[in-house]
């Protein structure tokens, strides 16, 4: 993540595409043409939906046949959001409302879906996580066991 300026892009499902709505600044800004951005911005946005829904299939597909989640599923799910963040970025974008979007888009609850950035957030890489784990034993205190796997310590 940089520290530049980004503009906001904000999307609504229409029909069974998204569309997408740039700030006024970036529309107004006159350095790149909003069209292009804007449907850059959005196929990276169904791009990023299709890659996320996919992983959760597979997480619900598991509680319900109830199975264990692997805590390293959760973490695909976490390193395809930053994935899909920082490509938008590269446009010089942010999603404005990313909770809001994904959570209506993706179908699932806020407060979990805090908990799966917070863990992709503080575990850059996948190995950093024993195969063996499952997402239960990381769901409470979700900051302070991806802390811990972090500093290799053992969970208690």
């Amino acid at each position: 993540m940089t520290n530049k300026k980004l503009a906001f892009v904000s999307f609504e499902k229409a029909n069974r595409k998204f569309r997408g709505f740039l700030s006024m600044e970036v529309a107004l800004g006159g350095d790149k043409e909003p069209e292009v951005i804007l449907h850059k911005a959005t196929e990276i946005y169904e791009y990023g939906l299709t890659k996320m829904a996919s992983i959760i299939d597979i997480i619900k597909t598991a509680r319900a046949n109830r199975k264990l989640v692997p805590a390293r599923k959760i973490w695909q799910l976490g390193n395809a959001i930053f994935k899909f963040l920082d490509e938008l970025e590269e446009l010089g974008l942010e999603i404005d409302g990313i909770y809001d979007h994904l959570t209506r888009d993706l179908g699932v609850k806020r407060k979990w879906l805090e908990k799966v950035i917070i863990f992709r957030r503080y575990l850059p890489y996948i190995k950093m996580i024993p195969e063996s784990l499952n997402w239960g034993r990381c769901e409470k205190g979700t900051r302070r066991v991806a802390e811990r796997l972090k500093s290799g310590l053992p969970l208690s």
